[in-house]
């Protein structure tokens, strides 16, 4: 069978280095590996390059742009030259893209990865131009419900798909170093407030390796009207973002990871705990509804109500006093992540979505203009 032609929109907020120098640097262990390496489509990747030609009028103007609309109006103007389009967690270009589509009747075949379409922008969006969306992955359970539930997107067209990660990047350490603190990671959704407030006094260590605001020396607990005693961050608490393989270090020095979410309607915080599992750490993990069903209870982790201070402190008490049960959910979590979340999950996934998008494609209808 043919190979798809695929035009892939990436979030280029990070680039340089380009994809295919982060999968070079990934295949040295440098980095973790992508699963975009191994779809099984001929990809062409939209990013500052502009390697779909533009004609030359066109880039004068392009420079002028923000680099999402410059991948809105590509896309628009060569889409159709390609079995399929992709868009890669950029929702506001699979959104207007779709917009377009929908106002001048053009047909491109679409196929987005989308993470929180409950926004209320992106969800207002959505509602109206699902229509020219072919297939849509939508990793979390609560999005996928909300997309059918709310804003009328049919069930057929929702594509479930794991949050995945490199299993051989992400492994334990051998021999495996002495497991004397305990960490949290990430950004998004973090409630770390929360989380310092639980350590505390406690005579446990922990490096957050997070985004945090430091702007005044009480900066975890400056919701509070009486900050008296309270002017220096605990001493048992360090923070400072890692590179990954500094990050990896972390997770094999900690017993376990701690993610402290907000009250969160999509499945924030899954890369970390992947990560942690991969590492055969388990997790204690803030209960919201985008992370439903995310493990069970005792076995790979363990839930605390979210925002709870002193239900979070007498979990990190008790796992910390039980190495074993640490030990056991951790074994559990790297089963887990072996058996639904390699990378190579994703890419047969991620492969098959394209090739079927691309055979939905009436030839009659397809243009090289």
């Amino acid at each position: 069978m043919t190979r798809p032609t695929v035009l892939v929109l990436p979030n280029t907020i990070f680039f340089p280095p380009y994809l295919e120098e982060i999968e070079e640097r990934g295949r040295a262990g440098r980095v973790p590996r992508t699963w975009l390496a191994d779809v099984d489509a001929d990809l062409t990747i939209l990013d500052q390059r502009l390697q779909t030609n533009p004609p030359r009028w066109r880039r004068p103007l392009y420079r002028r742009l923000s680099m999402w609309v410059v991948q809105v109006l590509e896309a628009f103007r060569v889409g159709r030259t390609y079995d399929v389009v992709f868009v890669w967690s950029l929702a506001n270009v699979a959104l207007v893209l779709a917009l377009l589509l929908r106002l001048t009747r053009r047909r491109i075949t679409l196929v987005c990865l989308l993470t929180r379409i409950s926004e209320p922008k992106k969800a207002r969006l959505l509602r109206r131009v699902h229509t020219h969306i072919t297939r849509i992955i939508l990793p979390p359970q609560s999005q996928r419900e909300i997309a059918m539930r709310e804003l009328g997107v049919p069930a057929e067209k929702l594509v479930d798909l794991p949050w995945t990660l490199d299993l051989d990047f992400w492994r334990p350490a051998d021999p495996e170093p002495v497991r004397h603190t305990i960490c949290a990671a990430g950004g998004e959704m973090r409630d770390y407030v929360t989380l310092v407030r639980a350590l505390d006094g406690l005579n446990i260590p922990c490096h957050i390796a997070g985004v945090l605001d430091t702007s005044r020396p009480d900066w975890w607990n400056a919701a509070d009207d009486d900050r008296a005693g309270e002017e220096l961050v605990p001493g048992n608490v360090t923070f400072g973002t890692m590179p990954p393989n500094e990050l990896r270090d972390l997770y094999a020095r900690s017993r376990f990871v701690v993610v402290p979410l907000h009250a969160t309607d999509s499945d924030n915080g899954i890369t970390c705990m992947n990560e942690a599992w991969a590492m055969s750490r388990p997790v204690i993990v803030s209960d919201v509804a985008g992370q439903q069903g995310a493990f069970i209870e005792g076995v790979e982790g363990v839930w605390v109500p979210q925002g709870d201070v002193n239900a979070l402190r007498r979990a990190i008490i008790d796992l910390w006093a039980n190495p074993a049960s640490a030990d056991a959910m951790g074994v559990a979590g790297r089963r887990l992540v072996e058996r639904e979340k390699s990378n190579a999950v994703f890419s047969a996934g991620l492969s098959r979505v394209l090739s079927e998008a691309a055979g939905m494609v009436d030839e009659s209808a397809r243009t090289t203009g």
